[in-house]
């Protein structure tokens, strides 16, 4: 089947909606797949967290490890309600159009019949006799890849915050030589977690940048030719503020890592070490060198994941969607 199209803006909205079923569909299928590749690394991941809970020996310890798992649970809990709203806003986008406006008419193109639902589906002429089933598929398929985005995304955090939490705990320092060499024992074993949480998200990390630069340079240039008409621009607007807040949430927890890291360095220059013995000094010495290269996250090596850097990222996505206007 050949379409042909009189309105170069009907080309952009094929692409955004093809753009859109990807970054959604393909995209939470691919974090499901590369998690389930790497089920050796998230099973040690979880047993380092079971393990260090089990080391605590304070309850200052105790108490600081707890606040950042409460953290954490406040940020996956409010990124899993913000998700299950706007899949819910799409969906009722979509319904409402469904309802109200003529989806039975024979002569009514396959192409626009398609647009009313959340993302674009192929089904043929049967598009029309099928429209409502399809619907509820697809309003099925939006629930299930948010879960399965707010599953990892959310594993991702609690990850993070466990690693900045036992960092917090490093820097409790104390003059005695025997802790002094218990912390930088731990420092070494925050350390490898950090990077296992780095090698595990790495590549999906790198996919899921240049899935949402793409995808908010195609969607910012499809509201800026639809912004006479608000009820076009109010999908694509809500995709694009979903994207970005899940970008950013990606970011700011390495901005955490990145921060959380340094604190035994700057911990050990507030403690009162010249009354230390000249062992402990060397412990402290030690802990102080690893940290002159602060823990970080990274997409495929290159970005590093930071404020900074999302600053830079949502700039070239906004440089190319000017380009390509």
């Amino acid at each position: 089947m050949i379409v042909t199209y009189n309105d170069p803006s009907s080309i952009l909205d094929d692409a955004n909606y093809t753009m859109n079923t990807y970054d959604i569909g393909r995209g939470s299928s691919r974090y499901y797949e590369k998690h389930a590749c790497r089920h050796l690394q998230l099973k040690t991941c979880l047993k380092t967290i079971e393990n260090d809970w089990s080391s605590l020996n304070t309850d200052t310890e105790k108490a600081i490890l707890q606040r950042h798992a409460s953290y954490a649970q406040h940020i996956t809990t409010s990124y899993a309600v913000f998700m299950q709203l706007t899949g819910i806003l799409l969906i009722f986008k979509s319904s409402m159009t469904l309802l109200f406006e003529d989806t039975t008419n024979t002569t009514l193109p396959i192409i626009v019949a398609e647009s009313k639902l959340p993302f674009r589906v192929e089904y043929g002429e049967k598009m029309r006799q099928c429209l409502f089933p399809v619907a509820i598929h697809c309003y099925l398929a939006v629930f299930a890849h948010s879960n399965i985005t707010i599953a990892v995304d959310s594993l991702y955090i609690t990850l993070v915050h466990h690693a900045c939490g036992m960092f917090k705990i490093v820097g409790i320092t104390d003059e005695d030589y025997g802790k002094a060499l218990s912390c930088l024992r731990r420092h070494l074993h925050v350390i490898e977690f950090a990077e296992l949480i780095e090698a595990t998200f790495t590549n999906i990390f790198l996919v899921g940048v240049c899935l949402n630069m793409i995808g908010g340079s195609m969607i910012g240039i499809q509201v800026v030719l639809n912004l006479d008409d608000a009820k076009d621009v109010v999908e694509p607007l809500t995709i694009y503020i979903a994207q970005l807040f899940h970008l950013f949430l990606q970011f700011w927890q390495g901005q955490f890592l990145l921060t959380y890291s340094a604190v035994p360095y700057e911990s050990i220059c507030r403690a009162n070490w010249y009354y230390t013995s000249g062992r402990c000094r060397k412990i402290l010495l030690l802990i102080m060198n690893r940290t002159v290269l602060p823990c970080k996250l990274t997409a495929g090596k290159i970005v590093i994941l930071s404020i900074e850097t999302f600053g830079v990222v949502n700039q070239t996505a906004l440089l190319l969607s000017i380009f390509l206007l």
